[in-house]
């Protein structure tokens, strides 16, 4: 087995900073319950993240997903990328059309137990 050739960092760091934050699909996934709540971002970490923080604040801004997560505790709960979008140089590439269609998407995929975003 050959080694794996040396990594440039500055040329890693530059790729990523272009290439920007990765946009999709995820869901929020309540395992005492059932109940899925599917969402889409332009920023999947970020938007995960905001989700995590504002439950743990006990402030998120979707009363119902607050209160199953005051029941049923943090543990309950599972956040998972479903689905992510390539970013595409393309005129006329509208990320937001494309998250809007991977939402309903997967919204109906997970219909037994998903609840579009408010």
């Amino acid at each position: 087995m050959s080694p794996l050739p040396p990594i440039d960092k500055r040329l890693a760091k530059r790729q990523y900073r272009e290439a920007g934050p990765a946009m999709g699909v995820y869901a929020i996934r309540n395992r005492a319950s059932g109940r899925v709540v599917v969402r889409a971002s332009l920023n999947l970490e970020g938007s995960m993240q905001r989700d995590r923080f504002e439950l743990h604040l006990k402030r998120h801004r979707d009363p119902v997903l607050l209160a199953e997560w005051l029941r049923d505790g943090p543990e309950s709960f599972d956040f998972e990328v479903v689905d992510r979008l390539k970013r595409r140089d393309e005129p006329g590439f509208d990320p937001r059309a494309e998250l809007a269609a991977l939402l309903t998407m997967w919204t109906e995929e997970l219909a037994g137990s998903a609840s579009p975003a408010p």
